[in-house]
């Protein structure tokens, strides 16, 4: 039986690589699965070495406290991988861990295959990372469709297989005046479906800024409602008791699909849920901090303007953006209550994302999931690295 080493980092590596897996085992069943993941790769049948938020931090500081414990699980996985001796390892993003992890295993596993999903990010910062990547990696897979030749230039075969949200069922108009129905809001109230973050620290940082702008919008809409998405049932209690003083109605929703195609708007901490409330045909504002340390020394080292992919891609502000000082509840407010007093702001909004949607590979057929399980396949047969 073929033996694949799969590790994701965060929530969103999770999905792709729980789509990864399914559809390796519809191509080749006979395929045994090890490594790092959370619910959705568990559900595929992964048994995780330990679970995916002991890994899942972001920032440059706010990673310093974790250091000697990530540094544990870094070995910790990397040792395993060399006991377990697979056919292949595929990592998934977050490259502060995986990469350190691919390292130490190419040190002992030199004609070991590898394989990365998600390319680092070298057109915003550290070019140099294309060389690193070359040097551990027998192929790397891209989400956008300008990296390849970023990689291709250093000796890294790539392939652009597209961005795997593209895969989710979205809500058409029709299923969302259905799904309403499940979720107590009357009709007539004003939605707002708010993501404050996958991770407690981004909780903490967004929700009381968040709670502040959305009491200056309740009092023009005050019948607002508010739908936070959680991805975890324990962020409820926090979230909750960061609402303190909040002159408005809240709701929890775990289903974040079905709360995105639902809002009015959305008021959006940047990330993947970005693109997902898009697809799902509702405007939105994008707003993030972090800490001051990490943004100052983010901030030498990147070159582009925008933190959403939206924007990003084009090199355009379709999305508008409220970061670091600039997401603040008087900006925040202002903008919500802009796109909700005027509906040509949506529907421009609305237009411009979906042109961006398209590139990204919306509305395609190829699945990026199974264009990445036919690569990985074609890997493994390979005789030669």
């Amino acid at each position: 039986m073929t033996n694949i080493y799969i590790i994701a980092g965060e929530p969103s590596g999770d999905f792709i690589g729980s789509r990864v897996m399914f559809n390796l085992k519809s191509l080749q069943p006979a395929l045994n699965f090890i490594g790092v993941g959370g619910k959705l790769m568990s559900e595929q049948g992964l048994h995780s070495l330990f679970p995916l938020n002991e890994i899942s931090i972001m920032g440059f500081w706010e990673i310093i406290p974790h250091i000697p414990r990530l540094k544990k699980l870094i070995q910790h996985t990397a040792e395993d991988i060399i006991n377990q001796a697979p056919d292949i390892l595929i990592t998934i993003d977050s490259p502060g861990f995986t990469y350190r992890v691919a390292q130490k295993v190419r040190a002992k596993m030199p004609y070991l295959k590898m394989l990365h999903i998600v390319a680092p990010s070298v057109w915003v910062y550290k070019p140099g990372r294309a060389k690193k990547y070359a040097k551990l990696y027998n192929h790397l897979l891209a989400l956008l469709p300008f990296e390849p030749p970023y990689f291709e230039a250093v000796g890294l075969p790539c392939s652009y297989i597209g961005h795997p949200v593209t895969e989710q069922d979205f809500y058409s108009a029709k299923t969302e005046l259905q799904a309403k129905e499940n979720i107590p809001i009357p009709p007539a109230h004003k939605i707002i479906c708010v993501t404050a973050g996958s991770r407690v620290g981004e909780i903490a940082r967004h929700t009381p800024v968040f709670c502040q702008a959305l009491n200056i919008v309740s009092k023009f809409y005050p019948d607002l409602q508010a739908l936070f998405v959680i991805n975890d049932p324990s962020h409820q209690t926090l979230i909750t008791r960061l609402l303190t003083g909040a002159n408005f109605d809240f709701k929890f929703s775990l289903d974040r699909l079905k709360s995105f195609a639902l809002a009015d708007v959305a008021l959006a901490k940047s990330g993947t849920n970005t693109l997902e409330i898009a697809a799902s045909s509702t405007p939105m504002i994008v707003a993030y901090k972090i800490n001051i340390m990490s943004y100052v020394f983010i901030k030498l080292l990147i070159k582009i303007k925008y933190i959403s992919l939206i924007n990003i891609i084009p090199n355009q502000k379709i999305l508008p953006e409220f970061i670091q000082s600039d997401c603040n509840p008087k900006s925040i407010a202002n903008e919500i209550i802009n796109i909700l007093a005027n509906p040509n702001v949506a529907t421009q909004q609305l237009q411009a994302s979906n042109q961006v949607l398209n590139i990204l590979g919306f509305n395609s057929n190829n699945q990026p999931s199974m264009r990445a399980a036919n690569i990985i396949l074609e890997l493994l047969a390979k005789n030669e690295l």
